[in-house]
């Protein structure tokens, strides 16, 4: 049984989480569709994907690309899936959310970008990140270095990576965790920084900052 049968053509908001799906699923007749919610299924690939849509989250699946996007996507989260990479993603996306992929490689993400969450995968490097970010989350990749943050970023969460240094912050910042890294020291913190969590290879750990306020 097709589960999109009992959804009317003009619907602008379709949830089946958790229903067991497999294979693929057409969109075409949805013109309306502004938010689908697919979430913990076994979906493979979503095909025709309206122009309407806004909000997509397909996180806990088995989909291996999402070339298809279309442009007016905000929200994409899709999480827990087997893709490599997303180097099509429209210029209107400001959130996304990718953790737990098999990802390599983000460096053709749109400018329009404010959140982004990618924890988990096996990225080694987020030189291009947009100038427009303002919370990066990025746990437990394969990163070493992060040289080109943009000047929008207000918080960073990089723990669980190779990272050496973490010398070149950038003004503005206000959240800083680093947990689990190879950091052995952090000398030059932005006087914007009021939360700090870094772990026991910080050597000169109390006298990193004092702004409370």
């Amino acid at each position: 049984m097709n589960i999109l049968a009992e959804f009317a053509d003009d619907v602008t908001e379709i949830n089946i989480c958790k229903k067991n799906i497999e294979g693929s699923l057409d969109f075409a007749r949805f013109t309306k569709l502004t938010k689908l919610d697919c979430y913990s299924n076994k979906i493979t690939s979503l095909n025709n994907l309206p122009k309407s849509l806004i909000e997509l989250i397909c996180s806990g699946n088995k989909i291996t690309s999402l070339d298809n996007l279309v442009s007016g996507i905000t929200k994409l989260h899709c999480g827990w899936n087997e893709i490599t990479s997303l180097d099509n993603l429209p210029d209107s996306l400001i959130e996304l959310h990718c953790s737990e992929n098999k990802i390599t490689s983000l460096d053709n993400l749109p400018n329009s970008l404010i959140k982004l969450e990618c924890c988990y995968n096996k990225i080694t490097s987020l030189d291009n990140l947009p100038n427009s970010l303002k919370i990066l989350t990025c746990y437990y990749n394969e990163i070493t270095s992060l040289d080109n943050l943009p000047n929008s970023l207000i918080e960073l969460h990089c723990g669980g990576n190779k990272i050496t240094s973490l010398d070149n912050l950038v003004s503005g910042i206000t959240k800083l965790f680093c947990i689990d890294n190879q950091i052995t020291s952090l000398d030059n913190l932005p006087n914007s920084l009021i939360e700090l969590n870094c772990d026991d290879t910080i050597k000169d750990y109390d006298i990193l900052i004092n702004n409370k306020n």
